[in-house]
Order: C-alpha cells, then structure tokens, then sequence
C-alpha cells in the first residue's frame, strides 16, 4: 500500500469515528463518554490537530 493510500484510509476512519461518536453522544445517557469526547475535542481544537 502506498502512503497517500495509507493517510487516505486514516483519514476516513478518523473521520467515521467522529460521525459515529457525534451521534452516540447526541443520543446516549452515557454521560462519562461525552465528557471524554468533549475533552478530546478541546484538545485537539486547543493543539491544532
């Protein structure tokens, strides 16, 4: 596999990860793993990733 195919699927599963965890989050009384997907978001938003 080359890299760009590599970052390409990275980014793919980054991004489904995100969409999936967003609607778990929306919809879930488990309120531990909002405050976890909130503070990751800070972190990478306060990080630039």
């Amino acid at each position: 596999m080359s890299q760009e195919t590599l970052e390409n699927n990275h980014t793919t599963k980054n991004n489904d990860f995100w969409k999936v965890a967003t609607k778990y989050a929306a919809v879930s009384q488990d309120e531990s793993f909002v405050e976890e997907v909130a503070y990751m978001m800070v972190t990478l938003h306060r990080t630039g990733a």
